[in-house]
C-alpha cells in the first residue's frame, strides 16, 4: 500500500489545528502547499453556518482551501449582520483587513462600496439590510451553508495519534518494540529511557537575557505566552511591546514591530495577560480602559473604553477566550463578552483595589485578592460572594496585610495558592 506524503503532511496539520498551533499550521500549509481543508463534522460546520457562529465558522475557514467567490459570500454575510447588530468596529474590520474582502474590493468595487456605504451610516435600520439580494438573513445562512459544505470534508478527530497507537501496538505484538515495565520508551530515537538522576537544588547564577528600558519608559506589567515563544511587557509610557526573551530582543518575525509600529494604550500600561491559543494579548490602562491586541497583526481587536474608573490591576482570559476577566482600583471586578465589547458580570463587596482575578477551570467560580487583606471567591452565575478568607486575619498588627495574588497550581487546576 503506497502513502501519499500529501496524506502524512494532513494527518500533521490535524495535529497543529487540534491542539491550537495555528501559526506552526499556517507556515506548514504556505511551504508545503497542502491545505487539511477537513472539519470534525459537517453537519455542525452547516449548523455553525446556519445559527451564525461566526467565530467558530471562520476558525474552520481559515486554513480551508475554498474558492475566493464563496469566501467572498460568507464575509459579505458576517459584516452585514454585524452592521445590523451596530457592532460596527469588528465589522469594518472584517472589511478592510481581510483577503476575501480585498479580492472583492478590487474585483467588484460597486459590491464593496455598498459595504462601505452601509458601515458608514449614523443608524442602520435593520429593516433596510439586505442579504443576497432578495434574501431573508436565514435563507442567506442557508445557502451559503450549502456552498461551503461542498468545500471541505470530514476526518476522524485525533488520526495521527491513534494511527501511532495502533503501530505501536502492532510493533510490540511482533516483538519489535520491547520494553520493560516501569521504563519509559523515546518514540523518537527507538529507544529506552534511562531515569533521571537526582540532582542537587542550585539556584540559577545567570540571567538568560537582559532587557533595558529607557528611565521613564519603565515597564509596569509582563506575561509570558502560553506557549513560552513570547514575553509581553507594557510600559510607563503606554507602549506594549513583543520580546524574544531568550535573546532580549523585539520578536523579528512580528513586522509591524520593526516598523515602528507598536501596540500602544493612551495611558501607562498597568495589566497584561495572553489569550490560552496565544493569539491575542489584553492589555489594561491606569485610566481604567482596555484593549485586546492581536498578537501577529499588532491590530487592536477590540476596546473597553469604560471597563474601570481607575488603575486597571490585573486581566485574563476565560479558558475558552470568550471573556475577559478585569478587576481595579476601584474595587469592582467585571467580566467583559469578547466578542460582544459589553460588561456580562459586575462583582462589588472588596473594600479596597483588587490586585488579582482569576477564573477557576470550569469558569464556574471567579477567586480575587484585594489590599482590604481578603481573598473571595465568587459565582460567576450570580455574580454573589460565596466565601471570604482572610489569610492574615491571625497576625495582630497595626494595619491589615494585603492580599496580592492568587493563582492556579500548575497541573492542578482545582487547587490555588
Amino acid at each position: 500500500m503506497d502513502i501519499e506524503s500529501a496524506d502524512v503532511i494532513r494527518l500533521v496539520e490535524q495535529f497543529l489545528k487540534e491542539h491550537n498551533l495555528h501559526k506552526t499550521l499556517e507556515t506548514l500549509q504556505d511551504e508545503t502547499g497542502v491545505t487539511l481543508n477537513a472539519v470534525d463534522s459537517i453537519d455542525t460546520f452547516k449548523d455553525d453556518i446556519i445559527n451564525g457562529r461566526w467565530d467558530l465558522v471562520l476558525t474552520n475557514v481559515e486554513h480551508a482551501n475554498i474558492p475566493h467567490a464563496k469566501l467572498i459570500d460568507l464575509y459579505e454575510q458576517i459584516v452585514v449582520e454585524l452592521a445590523e447588530l451596530q457592532d460596527i468596529g469588528p465589522a469594518r474590520a472584517l472589511l478592510r483587513q481581510t483577503e476575501p474582502m480585498e479580492i472583492m474590493r478590487k474585483e467588484q468595487p460597486e459590491r464593496y462600496l455598498k459595504l462601505e456605504k452601509l458601515l458608514s451610516q449614523s443608524t442602520i435600520d435593520s429593516n433596510t439590510v439586505s442579504y443576497g439580494g432578495t434574501e431573508s438573513k436565514e435563507a442567506s445562512r442557508l445557502r451559503i451553508a450549502g456552498k461551503l459544505a461542498d468545500e471541505v470534508s470530514t476526518a476522524p478527530p485525533n488520526r495521527l495519534l491513534t494511527l501511532l497507537g495502533q503501530a505501536i501496538k502492532w510493533q510490540q505484538e511482533t516483538g519489535g518494540l520491547v520494553a520493560a515495565d516501569g521504563i519509559s520508551f523515546d518514540l523518537f530515537y527507538g529507544r529506552t529511557m534511562q531515569p533521571l538522576q537526582p540532582s542537587e537544588d542550585a539556584m540559577p547564577d545567570k540571567p538568560l537575557a537582559t532587557i533595558k528600558f529607557p528611565k521613564k519608559q519603565h515597564p509596569n506589567s509582563m506575561a509570558f505566552s502560553p506557549k513560552s515563544d513570547h514575553l509581553a511587557t507594557g510600559s510607563a509610557d503606554g507602549f506594549i511591546e513583543i520580546w524574544n526573551f531568550t535573546t532580549g530582543k523585539l520578536a523579528s518575525e512580528l513586522r509591524y514591530q520593526n516598523e515602528g509600529s507598536l501596540m500602544m494604550m493612551e495611558e501607562a500600561v498597568t495589566s497584561l495577560a495572553f489569550s490560552h491559543s496565544g493569539d491575542l494579548v489584553c492589555s489594561g490602562a491606569k485610566d481604567g480602559k482596555i484593549r485586546i491586541w492581536k498578537i501577529k497583526s499588532g491590530s487592536c481587536h477590540r476596546r473597553l473604553l469604560a471597563a474601570h474608573t481607575r488603575d486597571v490591576s490585573c486581566v485574563c482570559f476565560s479558558h475558552d477566550d470568550t471573556q475577559i476577566l478585569s478587576a481595579g482600583h476601584d474595587n469592582v471586578l467585571r467580566i467583559h463578552g469578547l466578542k460582544s465589547g459589553n460588561m456580562l458580570k459586575e462583582f462589588q463587596g472588596h473594600s479596597a483595589p483588587v490586585t488579582s482575578a482569576v477564573f477557576s477551570h470550569d469558569m464556574r467560580l471567579v477567586l480575587s485578592t484585594s489590599e482590604d487583606g481578603t481573598l473571595r471567591i465568587w459565582d460567576c452565575g450570580s455574580a454573589s460572594c460565596l466565601y471570604t478568607v482572610a489569610p492574615g486575619s491571625e497576625n495582630i498588627g497595626l494595619s491589615i496585610p494585603t492580599a496580592s495574588n492568587v493563582m492556579a497550581v500548575p497541573g492542578s487546576p482545582d487547587i490555588f495558592v
